[in-house]
This record gives structure tokens, C-alpha cells and sequence, in this order.
């Protein structure tokens, strides 16, 4: 690439050699150093390219080794140059092109962020305009070392932060901690656990509080499953006191739960008539170009787009970006499900269902789906037969707090 590019610059020419001794004279060249390339054998002669400056050089070698030399092209910059020496608007636009390169480059095109996960791009970006960084800033107005310290002071849970400028592109790279910033206050109010539907109690473990409810017996929904008032007795089993304690226990209970949805007989559907148009767009900043075919016929049409920006020469960005855009023509008309349409949409809507109470980590034990007909449509109507946990914390209320008091107080003095 760099020999490439030194070429050019220089100009170099393409040589057709032909004579009586062709060998010897590409000996001599290599003994005095010139340097010849892309050399082929065409044409009942030689070809090979080489520079400006080596080909003056070969003069004295052209007579020693009696060959004949025609130069067949002219390349590299100094020729193009000559050649377009009379095109004065062509090199004013060429200047003018670098020109403005030059002057874009002087500012912020693309901002990029990486290794944030709890905060968005966008929320980040937000702050940056907060801090007047925004897209289209001159880079000379951005400092990096200041950023940095801004956005980890603003943002506690961002522990590092690297701001740097490469090309038109602001780059920054945090780390959040992964760490929990405060322990979380651990409650100790007492409570009770009451049951948050029917069902049967299946098993149970009991941490803190006194259970009310034993396995293989049927509760309601609101019934005290461990209660947080815990009497304490002596060794003559008499009542001394009731502790309140926070009540914990993992209960576990079959229950049921049933849904119904509607699934009209009528609906609308979409088709596409496999028509397409394709186009782009060009946007300038906040200025837009679109060019696409136009349409015919009265169908809707959908289109997609897929934007990308433009960049030079890696992260030299350019505030334009190129949108390419399909258009797909399609109709919507009314339809009545098939037998077979609607067997997949039960099954759609009931797998739903079973997909939820999995990521909830319930347990299916059974589980059943029907069809019933109505006058504009179908019900689905399906049952699930689950083991979960029912317990749910109650705070106690402030009169069992006082009766527990005086529970205690009357312990006391049956002590004394």
C-alpha cells in the first residue's frame, strides 16, 4: 500500500520492451537498483511498469543491451494533473471537497456509549445535552478529563468512565458497580400470613410465628395461615406472655384457576399482492432527499428502512446519513377462521397461559383447554389445576399488638 501510494504520487509509466536481448537489460536494471514491476511476457515482447525518475535512468542501458523501449500509459498524479490542467472548475470542486472534509471534521457527529447497562443510551445522551455536548459541537470545546469527572459525579452507581475523541466521534465507556450501593433494611414488623386464594394446604415449612393450618386441610382466601402473636407458657402450662414476631413460612396448596377469552368468527386478515418498490433517502442534518417509485393502484403499502451514516476512513463520521427504503403493497380483508386456525389460535392463547405460570415457578399438576361456540364467535375457556405458594404478609393491627401487651403484663405480675 505505501509503495502503491508513493507511485502514484511520483507517476510511473508502462514500458513495452522489445530487441535483441531483453534478459540482459532487465539484469542491468536490477544490478543498478531500478526497480521494474507487473513485468509479463505479451505479445511476443515484454511489459512491465516503472517510475518516472527510473525510467530517465535507463537510457545508458537501452544502448549497452540493444533493445527498443515504448512507453504505452501514463499514470499517477502528475499526469492527471497535466491532463486536467485546463479544467479549472474540476479543481476548484476537488479543493472544495477537501475543504469542507476538513471542516467537518472539526466537529462531534456520532456520540457512542459502551458498557452501560443500567442506565439507557438515551438517558446518558439526555445528560449530555444537559451538559451542552450534544451533535455538531466543535471537538476544541469538549474536554474529556472534565467530562469524565462530571458524569461519575452525577451517577454514583458509574464507578469508572473513559472519554475520548477519535476522528468526528465522541467515544465513552463506563463500568457500573455491580455491586447492591446500600443493604437493604431488613423489616421486622410483625405480621401474619393469611392465604392469598383457596386451595389446599399440600405441605409446609414454618420458620417464625405459630401455624393455624396443617396439611391436607381446605383454606379460603383472607385465612390466617401462621400467626405472628406466639404464646409462651411455663412448665405448669399456664399462659405467661404472647411475643409478636414476624411471621415466616413457605405454605404451599393445590389451587385452581380458570380463564376465558373470545375469539370472534370474523376477522380482519392481511395478505401482500407481491408488489414491491424500493428507494432511499439522504438526510443532511435536518434536511431530507427521498427518492422512491411512485405508487399505483388504492392498496395500502408498508415500508421498512434501514439507515446507515455516513463515515470516512473508519470514525471520521459525516452528519449524513443514507436511509435505504422497501415498500410492500398488501390488502386486509375480512375472513372466517377454518377449523385449523382456530385449533392453532386455542392453542396459542392456552400455551400463553402455561408460559406464565412457569415463569412465576408454579407448579402445573393438570391443566385443560375448550372450544365453546357463541352466536358471534368462539370462547376459549381453560382450567389449570397448580401447587404454589398462597402466604401473604399482613401487618397485625394495633389492637392485637395491645392485647399482647397486656398479655405480657399480666404474665409479669403472675410471676412476681
Amino acid at each position: 500500500m505505501k509503495d502503491a501510494l508513493k507511485h502514484y504520487w511520483e507517476g510511473y509509466l508502462r514500458i513495452r520492451l522489445n530487441g535483441f536481448s531483453p534478459e540482459r537489460f532487465l539484469n542491468l536494471c536490477m544490478s543498478r537498483q531500478i526497480v521494474i514491476w507487473d513485468l509479463r511476457y505479451q505479445d511476443n515482447g515484454y511489459q512491465f511498469l516503472i517510475s518516472v525518475k527510473d525510467y530517465r535512468r535507463v537510457r545508458p542501458l537501452v544502448r549497452k543491451a540493444q533493445v527498443r523501449l515504448k512507453i504505452l500509459g501514463r499514470y499517477g498524479l502528475p499526469f492527471f494533473l497535466y491532463q486536467n490542467r485546463k479544467r479549472k472548475l474540476y479543481a476548484a470542486g476537488l479543493a472544495s471537497f477537501f475543504l469542507v472534509l476538513f471542516f467537518m471534521s472539526q466537529f462531534i457527529w456520532d456520540i457512542s456509549i459502551d458498557g452501560n447497562y443500567q442506565f439507557t443510551d438515551d438517558t446518558l445522551i439526555h445528560y449530555l445535552e444537559t451538559q451542552g455536548i450534544r451533535y455538531g459541537q466543535f471537538r476544541s470545546e469538549i474536554d474529556c478529563d472534565a467530562l469524565e469527572e462530571t458524569i461519575r459525579s452525577h451517577y454514583p452507581e458509574i464507578i469508572w468512565v473513559s472519554a475520548r475523541i477519535s476522528g468526528t466521534r465522541l467515544m465513552i465507556k463506563v463500568k457500573e458497580n455491580e455491586v447492591m450501593g446500600e443493604i437493604p433494611q431488613k423489616e421486622d414488623a410483625p405480621r401474619d400470613l393469611v392465604a392469598e386464594k383457596s386451595g389446599t394446604i399440600t405441605r409446609m415449612v414454618v420458620r417464625r410465628g405459630k401455624a393455624q393450618v396443617s396439611v391436607g386441610e381446605s383454606v379460603e382466601a383472607g385465612d390466617v395461615l401462621v400467626r405472628g402473636i406466639v404464646p409462651i407458657y411455663n412448665d405448669a402450662e399456664e399462659l405467661v406472655r404472647e411475643q409478636l414476631v414476624r411471621a415466616d413460612a413457605d405454605v404451599y396448596a393445590v389451587t385452581s384457576e380458570s380463564y376465558r377469552e373470545r375469539i370472534p368468527a370474523l376477522t380482519m386478515k392481511r395478505t401482500e399482492t407481491g408488489r414491491k418498490r424500493q428507494g432511499f433517502r439522504l438526510r443532511l442534518g435536518g434536511i431530507s432527499f427521498l427518492w422512491i417509485f411512485p405508487t399505483w393502484g388504492e392498496e395500502p403499502w408498508e415500508m421498512t428502512s434501514r439507515s446507515r451514516q455516513v463515515t470516512v476512513l473508519g470514525d471520521f463520521y459525516l452528519p449524513v446519513w443514507i436511509d435505504q427504503i422497501q415498500a410492500r403493497e398488501y390488502q386486509i380483508y375480512e375472513h372466517f377462521l377454518t377449523k385449523k386456525e382456530l385449533e392453532l389460535e386455542k392453542e396459542r392463547i392456552h400455551q400463553k397461559k402455561r408460559e406464565n405460570f412457569v415463569q412465576k415457578g408454579v407448579q402445573i399438576l393438570e391443566n385443560s383447554v375448550r372450544i365453546l361456540a357463541e352466536d358471534s364467535g368462539w370462547i376459549v375457556q381453560g382450567e389449570f389445576l397448580l401447587e404454589e405458594q398462597i402466604g401473604t404478609g399482613k401487618a397485625i393491627v394495633p389492637e392485637e399488638i395491645e392485647q399482647s401487651k397486656e398479655s405480657e403484663a399480666e404474665g409479669e405480675q403472675t410471676a412476681e
